[in-house]
């Protein structure tokens, strides 16, 4: 039975936008968004005891997100890029070799950096993020909300080509919601006077 002292809240998720992955060492790894709404990183077996008994490894990013997208760059690494309203921030796995392994497990990522967003009129937030691989390498692609007094409230896609360096230049697509109608005055009806004709006395 639920203790009444201490309900439950059904509503909330603890780990929520579970990616799956395999990283450079060849290991599963998924990267979620945890309770702290941080972005955070486990891997089931890490190879190293010193982490937990049974060699897992749990180890927080440090960067808040509402949205968080996983991709490989071209070099095979992986690249987590995560979005807080209209602050986008990447971390890149840093591949090791077995002879700095068991040191370099604590640099496993290089330092957050930050995307700089292409200027887009009247945005509130970032949506979501997406991630996509094929023979050209990666691609980000995420939605911005936005509020104008043309299109009210709608959305924008930007997208950009991953290059070494981070994210390429973006290109924007154009609102994506239903342009904001403009009122329009009735017509009068034909033969119908719009107002009263005064009358001499």
């Amino acid at each position: 039975m639920p203790n009444p002292l201490h309900p439950a809240d059904t509503n909330t998720s603890l780990w929520k936008q579970t990616t799956v992955l395999r990283n450079a060492q060849g290991q599963e790894e998924a990267i979620s968004v945890g309770p702290d709404g941080n972005v955070w990183s486990f891997i089931a077996d890490s190879g190293d005891s010193r982490f937990d008994a049974s060699g897992q490894r749990l180890e927080n990013l440090g960067m808040p997100a509402d949205f968080v997208t996983v991709g490989r760059n071209a070099a095979g690494a992986l690249v987590v890029i995560a979005a807080k309203g209209l602050h986008l921030q990447y971390r890149t796995e840093t591949p090791l070799t077995a002879l700095d392994m068991a040191d370099g497990l604590s640099h496993r990522w290089t330092p957050a950096k930050p995307v700089q967003l292409p200027v887009i009129a009247g945005a509130v937030g970032v949506r979501r993020l997406y991630t996509q691989n094929d023979f050209s390498g990666m691609r980000i692609a995420l939605i911005v909300d936005t509020e104008t007094a043309e299109h009210g409230s709608s959305y924008v896609m930007a997208c950009s080509q991953w290059t070494e360096n981070g994210p390429g230049p973006f290109i924007l697509l154009p609102p994506l919601g239903a342009k904001k109608a403009t009122p329009v005055q009735p017509a009068p009806a034909q033969g119908v006077r719009m107002f009263r004709t005064a009358q001499a006395a």
